[in-house]
């Protein structure tokens, strides 16, 4: 049945489909930004203006073509709604597409033609996004949203092995055989994968905070490591934590030449790495691999 889910994955119609669901998705997401900062529910009370508290009508909500239609405002008070709704629904939405399209018709990466595979990926796209925009605005990861991500991350890899079968640096991508049972040893492959992540952030937050006598890096920061590692794998959390630096420089560079508050937040360039590395993985250990095997073989001649 899964098969054939994966060869259905590739027609257009059900891109469409994705494109449509992911713009839904985002509006919860929007939820999940707005509220959890606040502390409040995130199913209770139903959407509402927050300047005059009227509840929105089901045709006010519906995902981008309501705010487009009412110019971003409210029709009961006329207060304006931030682009950041219409924003994260659009790009939430493209996001579900672009990946659908990545995974199956093109096949950029070998074995991300799997429904499993795409469902769990799709869920930390959602926790990057929801993590990024409330880190660049208020400085903070929430970990109910971090930790639920991993938590999809290990029952996926449960009932999906390739989940982490993917995220494997060696060629035909396997599992290393530690149980003799193919699930056992996928969710403890997550469980490294989490491990080598956070564990990048906090021994860089030890040592950053010893070097410049301040805080260096959030707890949030690893906590959103062991997710993507959790889900992605051990080598991939090892690429998202070389990759994001250069996501981050530009920025880091502006706030420096503007003389702000010299604490950048991390999580939307943690977010675009582990974005970027689940679409180029393959490729970037690939183009590297000569150079590691002749170093390893290297070093055991030494030895």
């Amino acid at each position: 049945m899964l098969d054939n889910l994966s060869q259905m994955a590739v027609a257009w119609p059900f891109g469409v489909f994705l494109f449509l669901l992911g713009l839904c998705v985002g509006s919860f997401l929007n939820v999940c930004i707005h509220r959890l900062p606040a502390g409040k529910s995130l199913v209770w009370p139903p959407s509402h203006c927050t300047t005059c508290l009227a509840p929105i009508a089901w045709y006010d909500n519906v995902p981008v073509l309501s705010y487009i239609v009412l110019v971003g405002h409210c029709r009961k008070c006329g207060a304006s709604f931030s682009a950041r709704y219409m924003i994260v629904e659009l790009l939430t939405g493209l996001l579900f597409a672009g990946y659908w399209l990545a995974y199956f018709p093109l096949g950029l990466r070998e074995g991300v033609d799997h429904v499993g595979v795409y469902v769990v990926h799709m869920v930390l796209v959602g926790a990057l996004v929801v993590s990024g925009a409330i880190d660049f605005e208020r400085k903070e990861i929430y970990p109910s949203v971090t930790n639920f991500a991993l938590g999809v991350g290990l029952i996926g890899a449960a009932v999906w092995p390739q989940v982490q079968v993917i995220g494997t640096f060696i060629s035909p991508h396997a599992l290393p055989d530690w149980t003799g049972y193919e699930r056992a040893d996928a969710v403890l492959l997550a469980l490294v994968g989490a491990a080598v992540g956070a564990g990048l952030i906090f021994v860089t937050r030890v040592f950053g905070t010893l070097v410049f006598r301040r805080e260096a890096m959030g707890t949030g920061d690893i906590y959103l490591m062991a997710a993507i590692g959790g889900i992605l794998g051990w080598q991939a959390s090892v690429l998202v934590f070389l990759v994001a630096p250069f996501f981050g420089l530009g920025y880091g560079i502006w706030h420096l030449v503007r003389k702000e508050d010299h604490e950048v937040p991390y999580g939307p360039f943690l977010g675009l790495a582990a974005g970027t590395v689940m679409l180029t993985q393959d490729y970037i250990f690939n183009y590297f691999r000569p150079g590691l095997e002749a170093m390893g073989e290297a070093l055991f001649r030494q030895g």
